[in-house]
């Protein structure tokens, strides 16, 4: 089968993550794929090296690019694809467009739920979801927030979970660093881990107030936060839901007014977050709205205990009802983090089995070869012992 995805750039985002894992995947099952990107920002492209995955690499230079919507039609028609998906909303629109009278069937995805479009976002949405036969989500929550917004049919919603590779994500967990004393001077510390950039619909307020809170319960404890360079607002305005701007500033305030430097601190931007995450005591997640959780995830196959407040399909993917707190308060979440330390044991053996059953890579890119082929007219591919 040939398959061709149109996603907007290829940066460091979960949804990027995934596109890249599940071409390498679907690659080594014997199909022909193709990335085509919207922008040149390709960090992930080192990634694809050597996988057999060809990637085209093109720049939007406006809002509505005729001529990039050209390149890509012009691609389309000559490489004739079983399938396109498109990922992300700029993925997507283009995707659907460029396909139009080819008779390629097109699918879009839906990554997240609950979230708003722009006027203009609204405007183009509208005047060419038609254009998708079906919507791939990667939760449930999804799923059904994108029935409503294309307007199409159950049948045609299709939801495929996030994959991880658990042997690549193993041996990136490897180290001979002790994270502990190396955060904060004391190894026999406890410690536990958040992750994610600083934007609002992470709650770092949450985060920083149940970091409080676990602390004052028990001085043994400390808290890291990864995933973000402390600096300050960019010049340009940003977006409402912007991992800069004055959101930013005042996340940052809020860690200095604690007075707590030494045992609650930002850890920035890391490449080795599996590695750190493994050696942490728990995981906790203050999210008011996300799509399928990549670090949740990466966290169950790693053996950390993992606490969060209700999102998605947060209830359907962590074993234990009490490790989701629905009432937002420090006091509760602080409480249940303890709680998973307690238990860490039947929890970790839990998460890690309900990874196995429903979110390898492998599982995740059969899943997805289902789905393409209700669509395609193309041959089933043979299938790999």
């Amino acid at each position: 089968m040939r398959i061709l995805y149109v996603i907007s750039e290829l940066t460091m985002g979960g949804a990027q993550k995934q596109l890249v894992e599940l071409a390498r995947q679907l690659a080594t099952r014997g199909h022909e794929v193709t990335i085509y990107t919207l922008n040149a920002d390709v960090p992930r492209q080192t990634e694809l090296q050597g996988s057999g995955v060809n990637l085209i690499v093109d720049q939007k230079q406006s809002r509505l690019d005729l001529s990039l919507l050209r390149r890509l039609r012009r691609t389309v028609t000559e490489w004739r694809p079983d399938i396109v998906h498109g990922f992300l909303f700029d993925g997507d629109f283009y995707s659907r467009v460029a396909c139009l009278g080819t008779g390629i069937p097109v699918l879009n995805s839906e990554r997240s739920d609950s979230y708003h479009l722009s006027g203009a976002q609204r405007v183009a949405h509208r005047l060419t979801r038609g254009l998708a036969r079906g919507v791939v989500a990667n939760t449930y929550a999804g799923g059904a927030f994108a029935q409503k917004l294309f307007g199409i049919a159950g049948e045609n919603i299709h939801v495929v979970y996030n994959g991880v590779r658990l042997e690549d994500l193993e041996s990136r967990a490897a180290a001979a660093i002790d994270y502990r004393n190396q955060f904060f001077g004391q190894p026999d510390v406890r410690v536990a881990c958040f992750v994610g950039a600083i934007k609002p619909a992470k709650d770092f307020h949450l985060a920083l107030a149940t970091a409080a809170r676990l602390i004052a319960g028990d001085p043994r404890w400390r808290v890291l936060m990864l995933g973000e360079q402390l600096t300050t607002a960019g010049l340009y305005k940003a977006g409402s839901d912007s991992d800069t701007g004055e959101y930013k500033a005042e996340v940052l305030r809020h860690h200095q007014s604690l007075g707590m430097p030494d045992k609650i601190k930002f850890g920035g931007l890391r490449t080795d977050v599996p590695a750190i995450m493994r050696q942490c005591d728990a995981l906790y997640v203050t999210s008011v709205r996300e799509g399928f959780p990549n670090v949740v995830l990466e966290a169950m196959a790693l053996g950390v205990p993992v606490v969060s407040t209700e999102y998605s399909d947060i209830r359907r993917i962590l074993p234990f009802a009490w490790q989701v707190v629905a009432s937002r308060q420090p006091d509760d979440i602080a409480a249940a983090i303890i709680e998973v330390t307690r238990r860490n044991d039947v929890v970790a053996a839990r998460q890690r089995q309900w990874v196995w059953n429903n979110a390898t890579i492998e599982g995740c890119a059969r899943a997805l070869e289902n789905v393409y082929q209700k669509y395609s007219r193309s041959e089933p591919c043979p299938q790999t012992a």
